[in-house]
C-alpha cells in the first residue's frame, strides 16, 4: 500500500492536509514508536488516528503562533516540535487562569458552577502536549453564555473556556448576592441546581436598566419602565435600536466601573441577542420586571 493510501486509512481526512504524505508518514512511524516504547505493533488504528492529529495540530499550531528562530519552511518534526512546546506555554496560561477563576468567583453560584470547576483541573492532569496537544481532557458542563468556537482544540478551547468563564465572573462579583438572588428566583426559579447560565439574566437586565435610566446595581425595572423601553426599541428601524442597544450595554459596563474589551463584547452580543428577540416578538414574561 502507498504512503498516502497508509495514511488515509487513518484519516480519511488527510487529503485536505499541504504537508508532504511521505513527510508525515515517516514522522507518525517515529511517534508511534515513542509512544508504545519501540513496540510499534501495539498501536490501534485509532491511537495512529490520535497521533496523526496530535502531530498535524502542533504543525498548524506553529504556523499560527510560530516562534521567531524558526524558519518557515522548517522540517515538519521542527515545526511540530516548536507547535507542541507552544501548547505546553498555552497550557501554564490555562492554570493561572484556573487561579484567577477559582478565586474571583461570583457572590452567587449554582451546582453546575461547581462541579465544573472542580472538574476543570483534570485538564491538566489528562493533557499531553507532546502525542496528543489536539485533545480535550475534560468535561465543560457549566454552560457558558456565548460558548466556545468548536473549531478550537486542545488547550485553546480551554484556554478560551476560562478566559470567557472569568469575564462572566468578573461581572457577576459587580452585583451584591441579594440582588442577584432576587433576579434569579424570578427568571429561573431555581437557580441553584438547574443546568443554566448565571451571567445571561444579569447581562439582559444591567442592559435594560440602563436603557431606562434605572440605577444598574438595582437589576429591576417596574412594568412601567419595561413597557417604555420596549416600545421605544420597537419603533426605531433595525440599526438605530441596535445602536441604541449597544450604548446602553456600553453604559451599564462603564456604571459598573468594569474595563476591557472582552467585557464589552460579552455585553454586547448579549445585548443584540437581546433586540433580536424583542424585536421578533420574544415572550416577554421571561424578562423580568418588578418592582
Amino acid at each position: 500500500m502507498m504512503t498516502t493510501d497508509v495514511l488515509r486509512v487513518i484519516d480519511p481526512e488527510l487529503s485536505r492536509q499541504t504537508e508532504s504524505p511521505a513527510e508525515i508518514y515517516a514522522l507518525l512511524r517515529e511517534r508511534i514508536a515513542r509512544y508504545t516504547m519501540g513496540d510499534s505493533t501495539s498501536g490501534s488504528v485509532g491511537t495512529a488516528r490520535r497521533l496523526l492529529e496530535g502531530l498535524l495540530y502542533c504543525a498548524d499550531l506553529c504556523r499560527r503562533m510560530p516562534p521567531n528562530d524558526l524558519a518557515t519552511d522548517a522540517p515538519l518534526s521542527a515545526r511540530v516540535k516548536a507547535g507542541s512546546e507552544i501548547a505546553k506555554r498555552l497550557e501554564k496560561r490555562a492554570k493561572l487562569l484556573l487561579y484567577e477563576a477559582t478565586r474571583l468567583q461570583p457572590p452567587i453560584r449554582n451546582r453546575s458552577f461547581q462541579d465544573t470547576l472542580h472538574a476543570l483541573p483534570s485538564f491538566f492532569r489528562g493533557y499531553d502536549a507532546d502525542f496528543f496537544a489536539q485533545e480535550i481532557p475534560c468535561s465543560f458542563d457549566y454552560p457558558l453564555c456565548h460558548p466556545v468556537s468548536d473549531a478550537l482544540l486542545g488547550v485553546e478551547y480551554m484556554l478560551d473556556y476560562l478566559r470567557r468563564w472569568l469575564v462572566e465572573s468578573r461581572f457577576l462579583r459587580a452585583f451584591s448576592e441579594d440582588s442577584l438572588r432576587t433576579l434569579y428566583e424570578r427568571y429561573y426559579i431555581d437557580s441553584m441546581d438547574l443546568l443554566v447560565n448565571l451571567f445571561l439574566p444579569v447581562a439582559e437586565m444591567a442592559t435594560l436598566c440602563a436603557l431606562a435610566g434605572a440605577p444598574i446595581g438595582r437589576l429591576a425595572l417596574a412594568p412601567a419602565e419595561y413597557a417604555s423601553v420596549g416600545q421605544l426599541l420597537l419603533q426605531m428601524d433595525e440599526q438605530a435600536a441596535q445602536r441604541y442597544i449597544l450604548a446602553a450595554s456600553d453604559r451599564a459596563v462603564a456604571q459598573l466601573g468594569l474595563d476591557g474589551e472582552p467585557v464589552l463584547e460579552e455585553m454586547r452580543q448579549t445585548a443584540r441577542d437581546l433586540l433580536f428577540r424583542l424585536r421578533a416578538g420574544f415572550d416577554s414574561s421571561r424578562l423580568i420586571v418588578f418592582s
